[in-house]
């Protein structure tokens, strides 16, 4: 199951961890949703999935 845990610190910086996606699919992801909140991150630590091949697609949506 796929997921994404977003956590927003009071300074105002926020924290991602995607679950279970593999290849650049989280960035993607990450970055559309991130686009919705009007958030941006400043770093980015990809975890050992980042690695691997994506075999299916993703689709999002972002409703405000």
């Amino acid at each position: 199951m796929r997921k994404i845990v977003f956590v927003f610190r009071e300074d105002g910086s926020v924290e991602t961890d995607a679950q279970g996606f593999t290849g650049r699919n989280c960035i993607k992801v990450t970055e559309e949703l991130l686009k919705g909140l009007d958030a941006k991150l400043e770093t980015r630590k990809v975890k050992g999935e980042f690695y691997l091949h994506e075999k299916e697609k993703t689709r999002v949506n972002v409703s405000k």
